[in-house]
């Protein structure tokens, strides 16, 4: 096989590229060149210049960000591109990336990088993944319960799936704490787990709250809508055993801050009437509820003050700069 019919190849089994058409892959194909590393190469350096970007077909790479000696976390990325975050920025590499495993796949330059996001579909795939990466390197920023607990806020992952699945869970999230967030018996089901936990960051965003062991024990999120882009539904899912300790109120202000910098200006939410604590988060953010003659209960409330629901000034410029951060706006 020629070395141009191998690049096309590799590209059909990109995971960036699929459902694009074949004509779009073999344009692209020109502009690349296939790469085959052994496990502990370094494939990308903190602070190095941003001029090519990888398009993994064979194995994992090892992200580490932060400074060298002082990293804040290292993961193991089964990413189907690397390098990118930097080139969509237009600023010097922000992680070092190296080969966890050994690895195959295809490199490009700037001009090969223009030509793969022109193809349709692949932009929004390849910021999604962009996010994602930048998500899972953020450190947990701590907040303290009405009990004095410290528990660290941070974007979801789709790893947090935990918290909404069934069985082992069943202990921290009882079967009356999902009927309140999903109006319906049972577990959420895996295509509710994947869009709950999934999501862009923008348009849809979640904050988690998570102990030392980064056990998830509470989140809320917000979901853009479709006709109306300054609004946004807002829900809270909480385990059982730190209901009742402020974790509603602080992430409700960490909601806010989210909010207030994606342009949400207005949160609706739907709560079931006999969910009293929080009907009492809610009304504390001047929330206008609709009558109604059923069990759930709407209602739509400016996005509040982050400062009434206990989040200092500092934790909201730490809040802030991680949403900022995961944006991405070109």
């Amino acid at each position: 096989m020629s070395q141009d019919n191998q690049v096309v190849a590799n590209l059909a089994r990109c995971e960036i590229l699929s459902g694009t058409g074949q004509a779009d892959p073999e344009s692209l194909a020109t502009q690349l060149a296939p790469f085959a590393v052994p496990a502990g190469t370094i494939l990308i350096r903190r602070g190095s210049i941003a001029d090519e970007f990888l398009l993994v077909t064979e194995g994992n790479a090892r992200v580490a960000f932060g400074a060298e000696g002082a990293e804040r976390i290292t993961v193991v990325a089964d990413s189907p591109i690397l390098g990118e975050i930097a080139l969509l920025r237009g600023s010097r590499c922000s992680a070092t990336v190296t080969a966890d495993t050994n690895m195959r796949g295809l490199t490009g330059g700037r001009a090969a990088f223009a030509r793969l996001l022109a193809i349709p579909g692949v932009l929004e795939n390849v910021i999604a993944k962009a996010r994602q990466r930048l998500a899972a390197g953020i450190t947990p920023v701590p907040v303290a319960l009405r009990d004095a607990t410290t528990v660290g806020l941070r974007p979801i992952l789709p790893g947090d799936r935990r918290l909404l699945t069934a069985g082992q869970e069943r202990e921290t999230v009882s079967d009356m704490t999902l009927y309140r967030r999903f109006f319906t018996g049972g577990p959420a089901t895996p295509a509710m787990i994947r869009y709950l936990t999934e999501v862009d960051y923008v348009d849809h965003f979640a904050w988690v709250a998570v102990t030392s062991g980064n056990a998830s024990v509470g989140g809320v999120s917000y979901v853009r809508s479709a006709g109306d882009h300054a609004l946004a539904d807002i829900s809270f899912l909480i385990t059982d055993k730190f209901q009742g300790r402020g974790l509603g109120t602080l992430l409700m202000g960490a909601a806010a801050i989210a909010a207030q910098r994606n342009a949400v200006t207005r949160f609706s939410a739907d709560v079931l009437a006999e969910n009293a604590p929080m009907r009492a988060i809610l009304n504390h953010a001047a929330i206008g509820w609709e009558p109604t003659t059923t069990a759930v209960i709407h209602g739509v409330f400016k996005v509040p003050d982050p400062g009434r629901f206990g989040i200092t000034p500092g934790t909201a410029a730490a809040l802030g700069a991680i949403v900022d951060t995961l944006a991405i706006r070109l």
